[in-house]
């Protein structure tokens, strides 16, 4: 089963790669829409939990949906993952863009300037989110409809309302301490 999970999230992402030459460059699109939160990256203390918790490995395929930075993927793709990288905001998408070929791990990183609630996110094996409540709450009935079981979804501070997470964290961040969020797909 994980060979053929394994298999299909390659697939997806060859799928995401091959056709990301062929949208317009950010450099020359303007957001769909004003973003629905202001850029405030996550910690990178917080990020390196996030990838813990969500145990990300070689076999992921990690989604950040309203990336910024790019720094969650990066740190993914650092740890042998694949990841995809979406953000309504041009300039955020060039900045992962530029972050990651600094980092050099920009060929296994996909960028669409796209809305998080429009884009493709079946195949993702983990999707981060630092969101707000309300956006959360928004995008948690295509998490649990899209994703296959399985896959993990972690939020930096925010939870889902009544959907009881797997597990919590504590993390200290520059900003005091925050939570961590992880739930797990299950069969529907």
């Amino acid at each position: 089963m994980a060979t053929l999970q394994r298999a299909l999230s390659i697939a997806a992402f060859a799928a995401a790669a091959a056709t990301a030459g062929c949208e317009r460059p950010a450099a020359e699109q303007a957001p769909s829409r004003a973003p629905d939160v202001r850029f405030e990256p996550s910690p990178h203390g917080a990020v390196a939990d996030m990838m813990r918790l969500a145990k990300v490995g070689p076999e992921d395929t990690v989604y950040d949906l309203g990336c910024g930075d790019g720094r969650i993927v990066i740190a993914a793709a650092k740890l042998g993952a694949r990841g995809v990288c979406v953000d309504i905001d041009p300039r955020r998408i060039r900045e992962s863009r530029a972050n990651a070929a600094g980092a050099g791990v920009a060929q296994r990183i996909v960028f669409r300037t796209e809305d998080l609630f429009e884009t493709e996110i079946a195949g993702a094996t983990v999707v981060t989110l630092f969101l707000w409540p309300d956006l959360n709450l928004k995008l948690r009935p295509r998490l649990q409809r899209e994703l296959r079981s399985g896959a993990r979804v972690v939020s930096y501070v925010h939870s889902m309302g009544d959907w009881m997470p797997e597990q919590t964290r504590n993390v200290e961040t520059p900003h005091g301490p925050r939570k961590l969020f992880l739930w797990i797909i299950r069969p529907a």
